[in-house]
């Protein structure tokens, strides 16, 4: 109740005087998330150029894509309708950048909702993304001991089809290759949970569609679907997510990229077991190259201590007949049309056939201060093979800057909710 009436006055204070005479709002929400964390990190061990090129033990602070503040509120219509909203943004972190902590660059959306299920348009998550939010896993999505790099090849915010400005690895040089998304400009549907299942589906417009001459046009779009199951301590989801025409052979061949990813957990009492597999596939001008991932991981809890323990899998990188690391180049992947750059890798994928994964495993300790606040340790060790460069999603942690390269992170971090 206090939330809501200190949004109620916050509203009220902003409004515009015209609008003094309307009834100031009593159902909205504020909640957020805030996680700093402190990590020693360094990478070595590149296949080519070490030790020159190897990045010493450093100290960073900052947070693993967790410090957030949202509103969130409904109005009912009448006839079982009601208006659903909410405006959600970064708002900084330990270092203080403030680099992302823009009015909605979080999921942000305007929609209805009925028995039918909800209908919104903002930027919101992938279905595919919110796979993974249905099994709380025993680390998050992003920062040093993160699953995106792994699951979907990074992580990705705030971003239409085939701009390229937001991906985690090197915006300016490699294509918008992850399927962790949270995608501006999208169409999304939401239906009621039906005997534990839900669907869910989105639609990213083709605003950045372009007519070159000469050759085909090129039209970016992104569409995707999930299903999730609860029943009892069993948690199963499945999503499904294809980018369209993201890159453009000089033929006019138009490029497209799909993702499926699958996962379950069983949580019960003091035990929480997650197991996932994903699969991904992007085109080339030789061949879809493909792309296995796997991971399991693991909390027990006992009274306020939890102990947590996750390893992922790369397996290698496959497909494209004829491709080899040395011919990863805009020939076989193309160009992005919307910035002319020239595609000459896929994120962590940097070659196909043997030493082209990596795998990732992680240690930590927690201890439950309340309800809503974790004082915690964790250790993660990244290893990459001779042909692979696989980051960290998260700029205080993205270290990796050559094939081949290992890093190891020691941190302590402290996570609140309200």
């Amino acid at each position: 109740m206090k939330k809501k009436l200190l949004a109620a006055a916050v509203v009220s204070a902003f409004a515009a005087p015209a609008a003094f005479a309307q009834t100031a709002p009593t159902n909205v929400t504020i909640y957020g998330n805030l996680e700093a964390q402190m990590i020693s990190i360094k990478a070595d061990g590149a296949t080519a150029g070490a030790p020159a090129n190897d990045v010493p033990r450093r100290n960073r602070i900052g947070s693993p894509g967790v410090f957030n503040i949202g509103f969130r509120g409904t109005e009912a219509l009448g006839g079982g309708l009601s208006v659903i909203w909410q405006v959600e943004q970064n708002v900084g972190s330990g270092d203080g950048s403030g680099t992302t902590n823009s009015w909605g660059s979080r999921n942000t959306f305007l929609g209805l909702e009925s028995g039918f299920g909800q209908v919104f348009f903002g930027n919101f998550d992938s279905p595919l993304k919110l796979t993974l939010g249905v099994n709380n896993f025993s680390f998050g999505l992003t920062g040093p001991s993160g699953i995106n790099p792994f699951l979907n090849n990074g992580d990705m915010t705030g971003d239409a089809p085939n701009t390229n400005s937001g991906t985690t690895f090197a915006p300016n040089t490699s294509p918008d290759v992850s399927f962790s998304r949270r995608n501006n400009n999208s169409l999304n549907y939401a239906s009621p949970m039906i005997s534990g299942f839900q669907f869910r589906g989105q639609y990213v417009a083709n605003e950045n569609k372009v007519a070159t001459a000469g050759v085909a046009s090129n039209d970016p779009y992104v569409w995707g679907g999930s299903l999730a199951w609860t029943g009892g301590p069993f948690r199963v989801a499945a999503g499904y997510e294809k980018h369209v025409a993201f890159r453009q052979l000089a033929s006019g061949q138009n490029l497209d990229d799909s993702s499926y990813l699958i996962n379950g957990s069983f949580n019960q009492g003091p035990i929480l077991v997650t197991a996932a597999y994903s699969r991904l596939m992007y085109g080339s001008g030789s061949g879809d190259i493909t792309r296995n991932n796997w991971l399991v991981s693991g909390q027990y809890s006992l009274a306020q201590h939890r102990f947590r323990a996750q390893y992922a899998k790369a397996n290698q990188a496959d497909g494209g007949t004829g491709v080899t690391a040395t011919t990863f180049t805009a020939a076989n992947l193309g160009t992005q049309v919307s910035n002319a750059v020239a595609v000459t890798n896929l994120g962590g994928i940097r070659g196909v056939g043997s030493d082209t994964g990596g795998d990732q495993l992680s240690l930590g300790y927690g201890y439950a201060l309340s309800k809503r606040t974790e004082g915690y340790l964790f250790y993660t060790r990244l290893k990459n093979d001779a042909n692979a460069r696989i980051n960290f999603a998260g700029s205080h942690a993205g270290i990796i800057a050559a094939n081949g390269q290992d890093s190891t992170v020691f941190g302590v971090g402290f996570l609140h909710k309200f």
